[in-house]
Order: structure tokens, then sequence, then C-alpha cells
């Protein structure tokens, strides 16, 4: 229910940022009226998630529509307060509709994509090799990039001084580290980035692979052990479908991005130059 209640805050800045129109008259049965605002059945059923087969219990449908309720006070204990004037907020809630009508966009152009049995079989047809092997990984994440060759060595020592002066600088927020355990090499592909994920597979036991960059961190990966591994299909491939579904709609999004980025600069561009040269 957050997410549901994250959504209805960016749809009232939304609100709060346009000049008010009369409200149109209200389709379906209305459920609560708040001040001049009457919440429908058809408000809340805009909310949910667009999954097939969702469904809300009665608990959950009464969650919802408390949160609108709350929405609807404390919009109008906004515009009592003059809040909807503020060019700030105003500006604030074009972006949010923005955001709401881009995401609808884009799930309109994603929802007929999906991930074949025959994909995820050619999948693990192509990658069997990965598939019969795990590895134990330990991450090492730290900000200060100087610090990698210092705590290269320390990972690699090995010995109880070197345990303890990694442990020293972790509790002073040097470093953080994270024991990941055993992990599938097939699956490193959708939980690392890739130039990561195809050292960690190549890799030996004991190497120390890095540093990579991910959010602003550096990374180090220590590869602890490797092992065989017979894993169970059945439990593996509806993750498979998921990451693969992942991995399909970000292509997707990355390819409509570019070209729809070429259309509108280019567009932008023109109009900029216009205006520059009073054309």
């Amino acid at each position: 229910m957050r997410k549901t209640w994250i959504a209805l805050g960016i749809l009232a800045l939304v609100a709060c940022g346009k000049k008010e129109k009369p409200q149109p008259e209200p389709e379906g049965k209305v459920l609560s009226t708040i001040g001049d605002i009457k919440i429908t059945e058809q408000d809340l059923s805009s909310q949910l998630p667009n999954v097939e087969g969702f469904t809300m219990s009665q608990g959950d449908t009464a969650a919802l529509l408390d949160g609108m309720e709350k929405i609807a006070i404390f919009y109008l204990a906004a515009k009592d307060e003059g809040l909807d004037k503020d060019p700030k907020i105003a500006r604030r809630a074009q972006w949010a509709e923005r955001a709401i009508l881009a995401d609808e966009f884009l799930r309109k152009r994603l929802e007929a994509v999906e991930v074949t049995d025959a994909d995820i079989a050619n999948y693990v047809k192509e990658h069997q090799d990965d598939f019969s092997r795990e590895v134990s990984l330990v991450e090492v994440a730290f900000q200060d990039p100087a610090m990698a060759d210092t705590i290269r060595k320390l990972l690699l020592d090995g010995s109880y001084a070197a345990a303890k002066m990694l442990e020293y600088f972790a509790e002073r927020g040097v470093l953080m580290m994270n024991p990941i355990g055993y992990v599938n090499v097939a699956a490193l592909r959708f939980n690392m980035p890739p130039d990561a994920a195809e050292a960690v597979r190549r890799a030996k036991r004991g190497e120390i692979l890095g540093p990579y960059s991910a959010s602003g961190l550096s990374i180090l990966i220590m590869v602890v052990d490797m092992r065989k591994a017979t894993p169970d299909m059945s439990k593996i491939e509806p993750v498979l479908k998921d990451a693969l579904t992942a991995e399909k709609h970000q292509a997707i999004v990355d390819s409509l991005y570019n070209d729809l980025k070429t259309k509108y600069a280019t567009t932008a561009e023109g109009q900029g130059k216009d205006q520059k040269g009073g054309k």
C-alpha cells in the first residue's frame, strides 16, 4: 500500500498546481464526499496496478479509500492556505504530472512484451555450464578510490591482523563488507554490472576483482569459493523469467529513449536557435 500512498501524493500535487476547474460529474458509485470532492469506485480502480489477476481484499480497498480521503482533506487545507498559488509547488506539480504520463506511456509500450517458455529454454541451454556452478563472494564497498590497493592487500593477506584491520575500517565507516554467500553463476548477469559479472564468471578461487563503480561507490569483489551445483530448475525458471523480462523491458526503454531523445532534442535545439536569431 505504500506505493499507492506515494502515487496519491503525486496526484494531489498535480491537482494543486493546476488552475481549478469545475469537477465533472462523478462516474460510478460515490463512496465518499470530502468538501466538493467526490471519491468514486472508478477513482479507486484508477489507482490499482495494472497487473493481470491482481485483486484487493476488502481491507485493502478500505485502506485505499482512507488514503484518498486523507489526500482530499489535506488538498483542501492546502488550497485554503493558498499553496496552489505557490510557483514552486506548481513547478513540482507539473513535473509530477509529466512523470505520471511518462510512466503510463512506457507501461503501454511494455505491456505486450513477454518472455516465452522457448526463450527460457534457449537461455538455459546456452548457459548450461554456468547453471552447473556456484560462487561464494564478498563485496567490499568504499568511497575513497585511493583505498583500493590497501583493501586489496588486506583481503589477499587473509591473516587475523588483516581481518582486524578490515573490521577497524568498517567500524569507522571507511568501507562496508557484504558477504554474499553462494550464487549461481548464471544469475550473476542479473545482479551485477556486465563487466563485473563476466569477470566473476571467469575468475578463480581467491581472486579479487575490480574496483567497479556503482551508486557513487567503488567495489572490490573477492571470489571466496567455487563449487559444482545441481540447480532445481522448477524454482529457477520463474525467477529467470522475471529477470529476462526485466532485462527485455530495460532494452526497449533504452531504445525508445535514444530514438525519442534524438527526435525531441533536435526540435528543442532548433527552437532555441530560432529564438536567439530572432527568426
